[in-house]
């Protein structure tokens, strides 16, 4: 499972037969699987009490302290096409436009596993798993888990809300566009926000599978496809013994303060936007390349920005956009707006104060741009000089932290454009194409 190798290379290289091998290595599976797999994996190996004990602060201080919360998802384990066609077509994935199975995983909060099901199709979907294992009112699950309980699950699980609801239980899901709007609404983006920061821990269980098991991050093979899930089992119990569970972000009890302060604002920013019509007011904007000195916009610390986004994950992404903001315009242009802004008829907070705009590129779509905005409080310094802020994106209204976007400005203005040697990741890369006219053009 570690190296992957075949039975065949490592029968020559233990210089035993491959049928001996084989019959020792499936003799040490099943010994696996029915003495230390059952010990470290499973609804049975694990009490409700202990189940508690493993969530983390944030997801506690939004979810409940007294109730379990689980993260549901299913993950994939890649294999070769096949000669039956009726197993082909049932492990072809349109999403992946590869053959797979699904394994699918319940984890708790600090990225312990309590179970794994499966394999099922490629063509079964998330929702249509998670009503199969709670549809009986009588089946394991059902009677572990307890009314209250909190289930973090992504919007593959859209129609399995209404029976995790009917069970009692609070499926939490990022929430979807309206039918004819753009953006999600403030609200929205916030409740999403809640979501997605508590579910990344799936996600990355997810990618100590692949990361540790070379097995199960290239093709399965199909002679040794009938012991997939067995192997996946032992390697989820490998994980929850000897792994290292996730802990709580050092500034952890600062954000839940951050998000349950901001949970309920209005972006008062965002409805000046819509309402004056400003993406497409140019006249009202002067362009200024944004040097050290010749703009003031609140000096931050690498903390204040964590805090500012209630993560990381979008400063990660704001040193890319920076690059493609920089190749884009040759410098880091913003802009200032000139006329004076009436805040008292939007209910802006803060006292004089300077809006900027910024328009950062789409990291998808080339042509496609969203504009950014910020209010700072002039002579204010920290990251409450930065009072609104908004952007045109899916999740630009949210005030739980902000997005990439958003981020890409506050990280440039208030962080590295005081630091030396930023410069735009990967840049050697830029050279390896030969350009045409229309990459000129662009």
């Amino acid at each position: 499972m570690r190296t992957g190798d075949s039975d065949e290379r490592i029968s020559s290289l233990l210089q035993v037969p491959r049928r001996t091998l084989e019959f020792l290595i499936d003799k040490i599976r099943d010994i696996l699987t029915q003495v230390f797999v059952p010990m470290h994996i499973g609804i049975n190996s694990l009490t409700r009490t202990e189940l508690i004990s493993h969530g983390l602060t944030i997801p506690k201080g939004l979810y409940g302290h007294n109730n379990a919360i689980v993260i549901c998802d299913g993950t994939y384990i890649y294999i070769n096409k096949s000669a039956n066609y009726s197993f082909q077509k049932q492990t072809y994935s349109l999403h992946k436009y590869r053959n797979l199975l699904k394994p699918f995983l319940i984890v708790a909060c600090d990225g312990y596993i309590v179970d794994c099901y499966g394999p099922y199709k490629a063509t079964t979907s998330d929702s249509v798993i998670m009503n199969n294992l709670f549809r009986d009112e009588n089946c394991p699950l059902r009677l572990y888990f307890r009314p209250n309980d909190t289930f973090i699950l992504d919007r593959g699980f859209r129609d399995s809300i209404t029976l995790l609801e009917q069970c009692g239980y609070k499926p939490c899901m990022p929430e979807t566009l309206l039918q004819g709007h753009r953006q999600l609404t403030t609200a929205q983006a916030n409740r999403s926000r809640c979501v997605t920061i508590c579910r990344w821990v799936v996600e990355v269980v997810n990618g100590y599978f692949k990361r540790d098991f070379k097995l199960l991050r290239q093709e399965y093979f199909h002679r040794a496809l009938p012991r997939m899930m067995d192997n996946f089992r032992i390697a989820a119990a490998l994980i929850n013994k000897f792994g290292v569970r996730l802990q709580d972000n050092e500034y952890a009890i600062e954000m839940l303060n951050i998000i349950n302060e901001r949970l309920h604002f209005a972006n008062n920013l965002a409805n000046m936007v819509d309402t004056t019509n400003m993406n497409r007011r140019s006249a009202n904007f002067n362009n200024i390349t944004a040097e050290a000195d010749n703009i003031f916009f609140p000096r931050l610390e690498y903390k204040e920005l964590i805090l500012f986004a209630v993560g990381t994950y979008q400063i990660r992404q704001a040193h890319s956009y920076y690059g493609e903001h920089v190749r884009f315009h040759g410098r880091y242009v913003i802009e200032v707006c000139s006329e004076s802004i009436n805040s008292s008829e939007f209910n802006l907070r803060g006292n004089n104060t300077t809006l900027i705009r910024g328009k950062i590129r789409s990291r998808h779509i080339s042509r496609r741009q969203y504009y950014v905005y910020v209010l700072i409080e002039n002579n204010r310094s920290g990251r409450e000089g930065i009072v609104e802020y908004c952007c045109s994106c899916l999740v630009g209204r949210r005030t739980v932290g902000c997005c990439a976007h958003t981020m890409t400005i506050v990280w440039y203005l208030g962080w590295a454009r005081h630091e030396n040697n930023i410069s735009a990741p990967a840049e050697f890369l830029d050279s390896i194409f030969i350009r045409d006219d229309s990459d000129n053009e662009e």
